[in-house]
């Protein structure tokens, strides 16, 4: 019975060992990357009162060491789950006193650890389906989701990091969720409070991601419906998945919610003068006074614009507003369509911002200069954007036609992974004319699980194929 057990689980083991080897190598031991600061740190590590420990050099340089000083603080009016683990990475570090060091590995750590705990409750879920099966389907999860294009953001403060750990663990979650009932025990609450915390966590990232908050939250709602096996597991699995999904939908829409007003208008400034004017619009209708007129061509970065006036700028996005801009894409398809064409080729081939560096200043590398180690992934995946971008349009289509016939258990997580890329991809494209490419980090992963999703299915499809389970002989009296 040992024997068999740990015949069993010994794969598993390895893979998850391999995993874990490939992030620390790259993320904690010596010659470790990160990715350079945009300027967007701050808002994680104001408030926790910490700056680099050397002057900063944002976009070429990666910068892991910081000092806690109380004059550092700033009230960031940006909220995210990721100040949530970087407060976490702090109280393990001990730097919460005055002159404390804190290397930025500690939160490296952690988003390793979530990353590694979804591909643990992953390799849980295949256990059972044979050596063969288990190996290949977790070989392209390995490959992928180790590529530095995702394990640079672990050593970073970027709010994606949180997004990336919670939807690779509702990903491996919802596996566990919607699996067949003889895979999984019974009324097992496990899978369902990782799936709510992971969950939690995606919404709670970014405003960009909390709009997506109906996804999971259906999930939820579709395991409170179904309820468990006997009277108490149906009870207490009800409980669980309605609280589960009332949790996410509060959180998303408070993510929203509170989402900075001068954040909002600056993305409408972009959007309105540098792309819509440009191209002929009628920005007048859209909410923009005619001595405004003038920034036709200009975003919010340059000297000279009233977008770093926070007032000015509160002001402009509650005139504007998403609304009055999702109308015009809608009234406009031929426009819209072309916004979308035009991410798709020069956005989305880059997989890895070609603008920030991955080494630091020791490091001897020259500014800007990113690793090639761990990159065959995002090589492979950002050459074949660049070569026929189309594709993946053809590649959503055809995997969605696929997730309907097939008849698996499994094709409604897979199927809202998919829309959630798709829904990733489209407001990138469309609520982002300046760096689109950067926010389409989470459309790439969300599209890297659906690639792992169809490759475990024709690798079980072929292996029932060519062993095919004996079928039980009847013998009549």
């Amino acid at each position: 019975m040992k024997a068999a057990r740990w015949s069993q689980a010994w794969p598993g083991i390895a893979l998850w060992a391999a995993g874990a080897a490939c992030l620390a190598v790259q993320v904690l031991l010596p010659g470790f990357i990160g990715i350079a600061n945009n300027g967007d740190f701050g808002k994680v590590y104001g408030w926790l009162c910490l700056a680099p420990s050397a002057p900063e050099t944002n976009f070429v340089h990666f910068q892991p060491d910081y000092i806690w000083s109380a004059r550092n603080y700033w009230n960031s009016p940006y909220h995210s789950s990721e100040s949530t683990l970087a407060w976490l990475a702090t109280r393990f570090a001990g730097a919460t006193h005055e002159s404390a060091a804190f290397d930025i590995r500690w939160l490296g750590a952690i988003h390793a650890a979530l990353c590694l705990a979804a591909f643990g409750v992953l390799l849980a879920g295949l256990r059972g389906r044979g050596l063969r099966v288990q190996a290949a389907s977790a070989v392209i999860p390995l490959l992928a989701f180790t590529d530095v294009c995702y394990t640079a953001y672990l050593n970073s403060f970027f709010m994606d990091a949180a997004a990336l750990c919670g939807l690779l663990l509702m990903a491996a979650s919802g596996i566990s969720l919607q699996a067949c009932p003889s895979e999984r025990r019974p009324g097992s609450a496990a899978p369902l409070c990782v799936f709510s915390v992971a969950a939690l966590l995606f919404v709670t990232s970014k405003a960009q991601h909390a709009v997506w908050m109906g996804l999971p939250a259906a999930l939820l709602i579709v395991q409170g419906v179904q309820g468990g096996t006997g009277l108490l597991a149906c009870r207490r699995v009800r409980a669980l998945a309605w609280s589960g999904a009332v949790l996410v939908l509060l959180a998303g829409a408070a993510m929203l919610a509170s989402t900075d007003g001068s954040y909002r208008g600056q993305a409408m400034f972009n959007v309105l003068f540098f792309r819509l004017g440009p191209a002929g619009a009628d920005l007048e209708a859209l909410g923009v006074k005619p001595e405004e007129l003038r920034y036709r061509g200009m975003h919010a970065y340059l000297p000279g614009v009233p977008a770093a006036d926070r007032a000015w700028t509160e002001e402009f996005g509650r005139r504007t507003g998403f609304a009055r801009l999702l109308g015009w894409y809608a009234r406009h398809p031929g426009s819209t369509l072309g916004f979308l064409a035009e991410t798709l080729k020069e956005g989305a081939p880059e997989m890895r911002p070609v603008y920030l560096g991955n080494f630091r200043a020791q490091d001897g590398r020259a500014p800007g200069a990113r690793t090639q180690r761990f990159a065959v992934w995002s090589n492979f995946r950002g050459g074949l954007l660049r070569r026929w971008p189309w594709h993946m349009v053809a590649w959503y289509v055809v995997f969605l036609a696929g997730c309907l016939v097939s008849g698996s258990p499994l094709r409604w997580v897979a199927m809202g992974i998919a829309a959630l890329g798709a829904g990733e991809f489209a407001a990138a494209a469309l609520a982002d004319s300046l760096d689109a490419g950067r926010h389409l980090f989470l459309f790439h992963a969300a599209t890297d699980l659906t690639v792992c999703f169809a490759a475990a299915w024709l690798i079980e499809k072929w292996q029932a194929q060519k062993w095919p389970v004996p079928k039980t002989i009847r013998h009549t009296p």
